[in-house]
């Protein structure tokens, strides 16, 4: 006589779990591939109009990832911090201010932070970017228009696998509580990011 085998419903969903693991371990995965922000030919560039002139100014110390996958760019992934103090526009007396506590308070918020939460395609190498930026320590949703784009830098040419970067967006001042001087400056401000993204 053959012995009776337990089929209690645990037992048959451990055995379930089991096997449903064992196939994952065995199955082939898409993975993104990490990339990192190359410093030295990366800035954050901002332009904004003072009367009938225009102003324009750019951040120097650039930190960023983006997790990139060509076969599913739909699901990539990107993350950015700037330091604020790095901010330069050529003119002391204009830097100071805007360091300042009316503006970019850098003191008191080191960091301006982007982080992606989703990614909408218009093409295989362009992309609007649905995101949160934090500016003078408020965050606000923002959209880039981002496209990336195999790198066309002679001087990078042993560096395989590095990528163009490039997104634009803009935003409006006062939503970061910078106030000051509205007669005088426009709210809206525009903002690119131009990075060289290598391979990690």
């Amino acid at each position: 006589m053959s012995p009776v085998i337990s089929r209690s419903p645990a037992r048959i969903a451990l055995l379930a779990l089991l096997v449903t693991e064992l196939m994952l371990v065995g199955a082939p995965h898409a993975h993104a591939r990490r990339f990192e922000f190359d410093q030295r030919r990366t800035e954050v560039r901002f332009v904004f109009k003072m009367g009938y002139s225009t102003q324009r100014g750019r951040f120097t110390k650039v930190n960023g990832t983006l997790d990139y996958d060509e076969a599913a760019p739909g699901k990539s992934n990107i993350r950015a911090s700037i330091g604020a103090a790095s901010l330069t526009t050529g003119e002391a007396l204009v830097d100071s201010e805007l360091k300042g506590a009316a503006f970019f308070n850098v003191e008191v918020s080191p960091v301006i932070a982007f982080k992606s939460l989703a990614v909408r395609l218009d093409s295989a190498t362009a992309a609007e970017v649905l995101g949160e930026i934090t500016v003078n320590g408020i965050t606000r949703p923002v959209t880039l228009k981002v496209s990336i784009n195999p790198h066309d830098d002679p001087t990078l040419k042993y560096d395989a696998g590095a990528r163009r970067f490039i997104a634009t967006t803009r935003i409006q001042r006062s939503a970061f509580n910078m106030t000051d001087y509205q007669a005088m400056v426009d709210d809206d401000v525009d903002i690119e990011i131009d990075a060289v993204a290598r391979p990690r």
